[in-house]
């Protein structure tokens, strides 16, 4: 996971789509992705992690800084920001995990068949593994 950003590459950066074709290509994979339940359940609960510091946060305000009101908002600021860092690196990890595949699995519905694992484009004849990555191919959904 040597290229981790903080937006996971759903296929070749070579590839350009169309907004339509974008616009296909993610309605298709979020119906895919929806009747997963395990993908559906597993991004739910990845994106949800943070949640509990942003229910801490009323407690932070009253009882933040020994019942200073401005040393109390500023802790309950501080927090609020890192709930927000967290929650952003929790969602795109949840992407990486669940959403990325069905989006690469659909880029074949619209002729640009990609590995599923690394998003390498296949071309039209898809080989028995992938060039780049070596994962084998053929899809399993």
């Amino acid at each position: 996971m040597a290229d981790w950003n903080w937006w996971p590459r759903f296929h070749d950066p070579s590839l350009r789509l169309s907004l339509r074709e974008q616009v296909v290509l993610h309605v298709e994979a979020n119906v895919r992705m929806l009747r997963d339940w395990r993908a559906c359940w597993t991004f739910t609960w990845i994106s949800l992690l943070p949640v509990p510091l942003l229910l801490a946060l009323p407690y932070l305000i009253v009882h933040g800084w020994d019942g200073h009101p401005a040393a109390s908002l500023a802790v309950a600021g501080l927090a609020f920001l890192a709930y927000m860092l967290l929650q952003h690196v929790a969602f795109a990890v949840a992407m990486r995990r669940t959403y990325v595949r069905f989006v690469r699995l659909s880029l074949a519905s619209l002729g640009h068949p990609a590995c599923v694992e690394c998003g390498h484009p296949l071309g039209p004849k898809p080989p028995a593994s992938c060039p780049e990555c070596g994962s084998a191919l053929g899809e399993s959904r």
